[in-house]
């Protein structure tokens, strides 16, 4: 029990820090917000990487918070929660990361660094960290999903 907690804390600061992590890439690429729309009013591809941007951060962004409640909710009342639920959210948590980290990864896995474009590159920089940070919560959800089966809460 204290060992699956001690865990779900371990993870409490992991998705802590992906979220300052996830916000600075986002604030980051917003600079250049509208200067894409307007690219993206004149070339399909300017818009399909418009999209593709928004969607990849976003997703990320989600998955790091889900996490987080996740996590806080098992270190904090997982008693309160049915045996089912209590037991399904570890390993939900690591296919839903397995697959958002591939998402995003697919993306943002060939963009290269733009000179003098620091706010864009901090961003590429970021999101090379978010995707670190998605790695190791999927190992933290996997030791989770093993622990709780093992141990219990």
């Amino acid at each position: 029990m204290f060992f699956t907690q001690i865990l779900h804390t371990g993870q409490i600061a992991l998705c802590a820090y992906g979220a300052y992590v996830s916000y600075i890439a986002i604030r980051n690429l917003q600079q250049y917000e509208e200067t894409s729309k307007k690219a993206a009013k004149y070339s399909g591809e300017a818009e399909h990487q418009l999209h593709k941007t928004r969607t990849t951060q976003a997703s990320g962004a989600v998955c790091i918070l889900a996490s987080l409640v996740a996590a806080v909710t098992l270190t904090v009342a997982p008693n309160s929660l049915p045996t089912f639920v209590k037991f399904g959210i570890s390993p939900a948590a690591l296919v839903i990361t397995l697959f958002v980290r591939a998402h995003v990864s697919n993306f943002w896995k060939g963009k290269a660094k733009v000179p003098f474009v620091d706010g864009y590159n901090e961003a590429i920089q970021k999101t090379g960290e978010l995707l670190q940070i998605l790695e190791y919560l999927e190992y933290t959800w996997a030791g989770t999903a093993l622990a709780s089966g093992l141990v219990g809460y």
